[in-house]
């Protein structure tokens, strides 16, 4: 094993940590989201909404079946910087 697949077996771990780390930010916002609509806090569960779909795409396509009872009323937007 040389310098380059020790290297890349770090970034492999670092990308996976990184998408678990997206996952449960996801799981926060959810929740946190749930809890705003059930106080009526209607502007909150809008931005959580925005915060949520955001997550959600720079999680990617890879992870959909885990997020999907996370998902929100907000249509899928870009938020990507130009």
């Amino acid at each position: 094993m040389g310098v380059t697949s020790v290297v890349k077996i770090d970034a492999d771990q670092g990308a996976e940590d990184g998408l678990e780390e997206l996952v449960a930010l996801a799981r926060m916002i959810a929740y946190a989201r749930q809890v705003a609509q059930d106080v009526k806090l209607p502007f909150a569960t809008n931005c959580l909404d925005l915060a949520l779909e955001a997550v959600k795409q720079e999680v990617g396509e890879g992870l959909t079946r885990e997020l999907a009872e996370l998902s929100s009323p907000v249509p899928q937007v870009s938020v990507r910087s130009h």
